[in-house]
């Protein structure tokens, strides 16, 4: 079971992480829900696209399209919204407003930047390792003022893998040229911890309020856990 860290004013999350980072020589973070603030925007993602079409989506909107494709998603939004545009057009339109949001709006998570320019004042490897697109992940964290900070930014589609398969924290560690047994995760989805956990890394759990639910699986799963940055 991992240890909880509470956000204490005096200790900042370097003092408190230095145990396990200890001797480390690579950090991987994850991104939306980790070090982005973005989780929101996914969850309303439907809702907010169809208000910016002038439309009031239904109370149960996220419910219905929670396991949709994006084709699907679409299809329903012209079927039942009576949208104008073609399937693929209004999945053009939201992969643009999608990237809009992380290109001009998606904030950084409390406390980010200054943990991330103390790591790397400290000489660690940083990479991204994000089921965003590259061009939304290299945007939004250019505009936040932290891209500069990380060696590299890799996708899931860098290595063809899920976060579901631990392999894609390996290949990761693979590519920066360092061990796994080496390497610290950051991450705030349940199934990337325990992906990344099967792994010699050392994985951080990082608390984000749209996987609550899951947060005591993460408690007892990883290896240290925080409440915030």
């Amino acid at each position: 079971m991992s240890e909880i860290i509470q956000p204490q004013e005096k200790i900042n999350s370097i003092d408190i992480l230095n145990d396990v980072m200890a001797k480390k020589r690579l950090l991987i973070f994850d991104m939306d829900g980790t070090l982005l603030d973005s989780m929101e925007f996914w969850q309303n993602l439907g809702r907010k696209y169809l208000e910016s079409k002038g439309k009031s989506p239904e109370d149960d909107l996220e419910a219905i399209i929670e396991s949709m494709t994006l084709q699907e998603s679409a299809s329903y939004f012209k079927t039942k919204y009576d949208l104008d545009e073609d399937v693929e057009a209004i999945i053009k339109q939201v992969l643009d407003f999608i990237e809009d949001k992380y290109l001009n709006e998606i904030p950084l998570k409390k406390g980010v930047k200054k943990f991330l320019e103390k790591v790397n004042s400290q000489g660690y490897k940083m990479c991204i390792l994000t089921t965003s697109e590259k061009s939304q992940a290299v945007g939004a964290l250019k505009r936040t003022g932290v891209l500069d900070l990380f060696d590299e930014v890799y996708t899931d589609r860098d290595f063809n893998l899920s976060k579901k398969d631990p392999q894609i924290y390996i290949k990761a560690c693979e590519k920066m040229g360092e061990s796994h047994s080496d390497t610290v995760v950051f991450e705030d989805a349940l199934y990337a911890v325990e992906s990344a956990k099967k792994t010699k890394c050392v994985v951080v759990g990082v608390y984000d309020e749209y996987s609550k639910g899951d947060w005591d699986k993460i408690i007892s799963i990883a290896d240290k856990t925080i409440q915030s940055f």
